[in-house]
């Protein structure tokens, strides 16, 4: 404690004492007031990761000072995002003034914005609470490239035949990623030996990772050597393109 003298009159500040000595002195008693910090990572593509906040004291104190702290759902989601912490109490024993509470965030692959949780402080002891929430910020750091697959089939004699691509994603998302897409010749000519598709979009709704588009080709009785045509994916929203161009082949059969 710290002695002021004055008129006579000692008083004693005593930091977070209970009460005061009984021996005439006038006594203040000082309460340390407590904080919690704020905490913003990645939260990795798998298992656990600690997102450890520091809960402080103003000052240290004499006596045990004790805070029950525990998490809160922002966007993110207790079980599916960070694994909850019920209601704990933390103690501070005397002349301490930090301890850490740690929260797991679960890791992922899926392409989402980031997500807050929060770690609540309440019911101290011996102290005050001057910040009773510390905001967990899990970012981004994962990201979706999409692919199309290319397609090689016969003809066949007479009436049409489907080519069927797939376009993927590479990772999930949480949000619609989309996509267009148009076919253009090669060798083989649309109209004559397949139905040209216009420029489409293509959607991919949240937890979507695969879709497909078809192209209707015409068979024919005609002695040619193997055709190509394309379908080109354009103008991605929410993923980039890693392989953009399926490649049709049709084979002779005649």
């Amino acid at each position: 404690g710290q002695v002021v003298v004055a008129s006579r009159i000692r008083t004693t500040v005593y930091q977070g004492a209970n009460q005061a000595p009984d021996n005439g002195q006038v006594t203040t008693v000082i309460r340390p007031t407590i904080v919690i910090n704020n905490v913003s990572a990645v939260e990795g593509n798998s298992g656990p990761k600690a997102f450890t906040f520091t809960v402080t004291l103003s000052g240290a104190a004499v006596v045990p000072v004790t805070v029950t702290y525990a998490t809160g759902n922002g966007s993110a989601l207790a079980g599916s995002d960070y694994t909850a912490v019920p209601a704990t109490v933390l103690t501070f024993t005397p002349g301490q003034v930090s301890k850490t509470v740690t929260v797991n965030v679960i890791g992922d692959l899926t392409v989402e914005a980031n997500e807050t949780f929060v770690v609540n402080l309440s019911g101290a002891t011996n102290a005050s609470i001057a910040d009773s929430q510390g905001v967990g910020t899990i970012t981004n750091d994962d990201a979706t490239a999409l692919r199309i697959s290319d397609v090689s089939a016969v003809e066949g004699n007479t009436g049409t035949k489907t080519f069927t691509f797939t376009v993927t994603l590479s990772n999930p998302s949480a949000t619609n990623v989309t996509v267009r897409y148009a076919t253009a010749n090669g060798t083989a000519v649309a109209g004559t030996d397949y139905t040209a598709v216009p420029l489409t979009t293509l959607t991919f709704t949240p937890g979507q990772v695969s879709r497909t588009v078809a192209v209707v080709v015409k068979g024919d009785l005609l002695v040619e050597p193997a055709e190509t045509f394309t379908v080109a994916l354009s103008t991605p929203v929410g993923a980039t393109i890693a392989d953009g161009v399926g490649l049709g082949t049709i084979t002779n059969d005649d």
